[in-house]
């Protein structure tokens, strides 16, 4: 477990894993989030892990390359666009890189003293 500071705040960092293939860091989530695909319905999703890049999610069919618009936590809007599919998995990958803040924020990451989640 790594402690970071994000915004003023200590935030910890757990279980966090460097992919193979991938230059940044990727850290597991257990949050619901809703995609939507160009001129389509929304749909929930589950995001698994999550990097300043992108994102991998599960639950949902989709083909590389189609544009999708994905809301997390309360964020605003991510555009991005599928990278990857396997087996009701995807890649996406984001128009923006995320900050660092909103990646901890999103991993659910921070805790007080006591070891209880603030967010």
């Amino acid at each position: 477990m790594e402690q970071v500071s994000a915004g003023g705040d200590d935030v910890w960092l757990e279980a966090a894993s460097w992919s193979d293939n991938r230059r940044e860091l990727r850290v597991p989530t257990a949050l619901e989030g809703s995609l939507r695909l160009f001129l389509g319905e929304s749909e929930s999703v589950q995001v698994v892990d999550v990097s300043n890049r992108g994102c991998r999610l599960r639950g949902v069919a989709l083909k590389p390359a189609q544009r999708v618009w994905l809301r997390i936590g309360g964020l605003e809007t991510l555009v991005g666009s599928v990278a990857w599919c396997d087996d009701g998995e995807a890649g996406i990958r984001f128009e923006q890189r995320l900050p660092r803040e909103v990646i901890l924020l999103l991993s659910g990451g921070a805790r007080d003293d006591d070891g209880y989640e603030d967010i």
